[in-house]
């Protein structure tokens, strides 16, 4: 009986290591001197396992950062225009079913189908670019609208104007075969596919950008033109009893037939004229 105390004493000693028994390896100690079968695992060596662990975490890293960097934005327009403001303060608004691109990492150089018209913020460092199909746009800061045209059958050939509101663009083929041309507030040129270098044309009125400011300029202006202007806007033929007057004011551009009325009562009160809408 003492013999087997002390064997279990000594057992205990053995195994006993800061205040505690290791059990596990006590039961592992006791099968083997039973001769019972002792379940081994086999475990990967450290450093391998920690070796597998950074090439996961490296492969996943480079994925994500990767992605996020060339990530794609898109912006489109519905059935009516639409303004969004770009990362870095610039007002776009994309005409209706047209589409603005552009790469996270690069918000100042986007891609454009269709039309709109840019209000960049000014970035010295930063230029901004505007290309579609046919041209390049590049600025530091400015306002300007581009538009597209495409050909109406095979034998028409794409445009694109580009029309300066406020600051000076650079325009040029997308190709980058010539310099292009600088143009200042009030120009308006057209690039035709399969020319070259963009060409001057008539610059026409400061209210071809009112689908997009929601405002009508007038700055003594005849009222032949004040009414070309409407009706180009409005869809419609309005005509006036003396064409021999003049007009100065803003009036909000809003396609709404209840604004169009409200501009044309205004219009005839200031003026004492007479103004009609021809196809109704």
């Amino acid at each position: 009986m003492n013999d087997l105390k002390d064997k279990s004493l000594d057992f205990v000693v053995k195994y006993y290591e800061q205040g505690k028994i290791d059990t596990k390896r006590a039961l592992r100690s006791v099968k083997e001197r039973a001769g019972m079968p002792v379940a081994r695992t086999v475990k990967m060596h450290r450093w391998a396992a920690v070796a597998a662990s950074l090439l996961v975490l490296v492969a996943v890293g480079i994925a994500y950062f990767g992605l996020r960097g060339e990530q794609e934005m898109l912006l489109a327009a519905g059935d009516s225009a639409q303004t969004f403001i770009l990362t870095d303060q610039t007002r776009v608004t994309l005409s209706p079913h047209s589409t603005l691109t552009y790469k996270k990492s690069a918000p100042r150089a986007v891609a454009l189908s269709g039309n709109a018209y840019f209000e960049v913020t000014h970035d010295q460092q930063h230029p901004f670019t505007v290309s579609n199909e046919l041209s390049r746009v590049r600025v530091l800061g400015t306002k300007f609208m581009v538009t597209s045209q495409m050909g109406a059958s095979h034998h028409l050939k794409r445009t694109t104007d580009v029309y300066v509101a406020e600051g000076m663009v650079g325009f040029s083929p997308k190709s980058g075969e010539s310099q292009g041309l600088v143009l200042t507030r009030g120009m308006k040129a057209r690039l035709t596919e399969g020319e070259n270098t963009p060409k001057l044309v008539e610059a026409g009125s400061v209210n071809q950008t009112a689908w997009a400011t929601g405002m009508f300029h007038f700055d003594n202006a005849p009222i032949d033109s004040v009414l070309s202007d409407l009706s180009q806007f409005y869809s419609l033929q309005l005509s006036c009893s003396n064409v021999s007057k003049r007009l100065s004011g803003d009036f909000k551009a809003d396609s709404s037939r209840s604004n169009l009325l409200e501009i044309i009562s205004i219009i005839e009160q200031t003026l004492d004229v007479n103004i009609r809408i021809n196809n109704e």
